[in-house]
This record gives structure tokens, sequence and C-alpha cells, in this order.
């Protein structure tokens, strides 16, 4: 199975943010905390493999769903910073030197090239030209051909390292998601997901219950279950509720994909905050302890979202 965006980002990224973190002063706890939360926004912010998985298990459009998931990708990003701005003042960690805007640009610039991997992934997918999959190889190996050629930060020595640290990070994933599935299927061999339909069926009348009751169902399926698997059983079982009840497809998953990214920073499954702790060499108790107030920012971003259908639906009339 291809290691997911959120994954990628905690284990790729987390690699050089959470050392130089806690080299300049911050605490393991806040390093782990803001990466691994932080990863989650890697499932709305397209291109988003759940999102592809969910446009496919309901014949959604995987374009729309990419467009809905940027206002509620941001809104979450701008909640958690909000939080991490209200922790750095309480905890008085390190200010530097305000950077002008002439070096701003000038970053930019040197940033450009690096910065056209996600144009090249997303104009693909959405103009029709590859698949995700066949976006992912064109993307890394652009990537490869920049750090190796123009950039110059890895050599062809390098390389045997490189796949080494990815598969021992990658093996964690997949052991993790192995669990998830043999999981899955014993919630199917109990006929879980037929209890579901029938309870959402005969209970709700409203949008607004249906769609808390839906929050709570993912928020507490994404604990135990990869977000593959657990739209695969589960999206099927409340979808025909949602359409008796008039709710937009897009809207519904957005809010789907949200609830199952809070499972990827919560214990048992919780992938990313494993590997954030590992990266940091943090227990897993703490790590859970720095991720519970991320936790909460998220949550509240979710029912915001699940009651303002806009926020997912606005880039869709353009």
């Amino acid at each position: 199975m291809e290691f997911q965006d959120q994954q990628a980002d905690t284990a790729g990224v987390g690699k050089i943010l959470i050392p130089s973190m806690i080299k300049e002063g911050y605490t393991k706890e806040t390093a782990v905390g803001t990466t691994a939360a932080s990863s989650t926004m890697g499932m709305l912010i397209p291109p988003s493999i759940p999102m592809v998985v969910y446009g496919s298990v309901t014949s959604v459009s995987v374009g729309q769903m990419f467009m809905g998931g940027v206002i509620p990708g941001l809104l979450m990003g701008v909640a958690m910073m909000a939080l991490v701005g209200f922790v750095s003042r309480r905890q008085n960690y390190p200010r530097h030197t305000r950077v002008s805007v002439k070096e701003i640009g000038r970053q930019f610039l040197k940033c450009v090239p690096p910065l056209l991997t996600p144009v090249i992934i997303l104009g693909g997918i959405i103009g029709g030209f590859v698949t995700p999959t066949e976006a992912a190889i064109i993307a890394c190996l652009y990537a490869l051909i920049l750090a190796m050629f123009v950039y110059r930060t890895i050599k062809l020595k390098d390389l045997p390292d490189i796949l080494f640290d990815t598969i021992k990070l990658s093996s964690l994933t997949l052991f993790a998601l192995a669990t998830a599935s043999a999981l899955g299927r014993l919630f199917s061999y109990y006929r879980v997901p037929d209890m579901i339909a029938g309870f959402f069926e005969s209970t709700f009348s409203s949008v607004g219950l249906f769609l808390l009751a839906v929050i709570l169902l993912f928020l507490f399926v994404g604990m135990f279950l990869d977000a593959i698997p657990a739209m695969i059983l589960f999206v099927p079982i409340v979808l025909p509720a949602s359409q008796a009840l008039g709710v937009d497809p897009v809207h519904f998953g957005i809010v789907i994909v949200m609830c199952l990214a809070v499972g990827m920073i919560t214990p048992p499954y919780g992938l990313c905050m494993l590997l954030a702790s590992s990266i940091a060499k943090l227990s897993v108790s703490r790590s859970i302890v720095a991720l519970l107030p991320y936790v909460a920012v998220i949550i509240v971003t979710i029912i915001i979202v699940a009651f303002v259908p806009n926020l997912a639906l606005w880039l869709q009339d353009f």
C-alpha cells in the first residue's frame, strides 16, 4: 500500500524539523505535537490519497474533492497556528530577528523549483493527464533530479542510506496498516457495518444530528483503522442516509476525511504520533498528552466545517 500523505509528512519532514526544533530550545513535546498534528492536513490539502479513495467509493469527482479540501485544510492550519502561538508565548520559546520582505522574496525564488512538485501532481490529476499513482512517481523522480543535479544535496552514495531509512519508517506504517486491515475483517465477520447501517437509517431525521453522529462514528473508527479501510468499510454504510437527508457528497466526504485524519494522532492506531515520537525519542504516553490540545482544536474545526457547508463547497463555483 502506498505511503500516505500525512505519514510521509511526519516521517520525511519530521526527520528534519523535530531534531531542529529540539536543538533550538523547543521541548520534545512541542516538537512532536506540532509536527504530528500539522501532518494531518495532508489528508485535506490536495493531492490526498484518502480523497481519491472516497471518490472511487462514492463516484464523486476527485477534482471536486481536492477543491473542497482547500479551505477546510487552511482553516485547520490557521487554528493550529493560533494554538502554537499561544503555547510559544506561554513557554517563552526563542525568537529570531524578523526576516525582511526582500529576503523572503529572494528565498521564495530559490524555492520555486521544489514548489513545482505539488503543481505537477495537482495539474496532472485535475487535468486528467495522469492517475494519482503516476503523479506520485513523476513527482518522486522530479524531486530526486532536483536533489541530485540542481541542489546537489544528495549524492549517489547517499541513496542506500536514504532507501534504508525509508524502509525502516515504512515498516512501522505497514505493520500498523496490516493490523488495522485485520481489525476491519473482524468487523465485517461480526456484521458490525450492518448494525451501524440499521442504526443510522432508523434513528436520524435531522441533518445536524446525523452529521454529529457521523463525526463521532468516524472519530471512533479512525482510532482503530487506517483511513482507506475505514472508508471502504463504513462510507457505503452511511452514504445512503446522507443522500436521503440531502447532504452534499463533497461536503460529506470532507467531514469524513477530517475525522479520519484525527485518528492518525490518537491512540491506539495513531501512526503519525508513533512516527513523530520515534523520531524525537519521546515516550508514547508523553506524546499523547502533547497532542491533546491539537486534537481538541481539530475537532472544533471539524464541527465548524460540518455546520458551514460553504467552507467545503465555495470553491466549486469557480
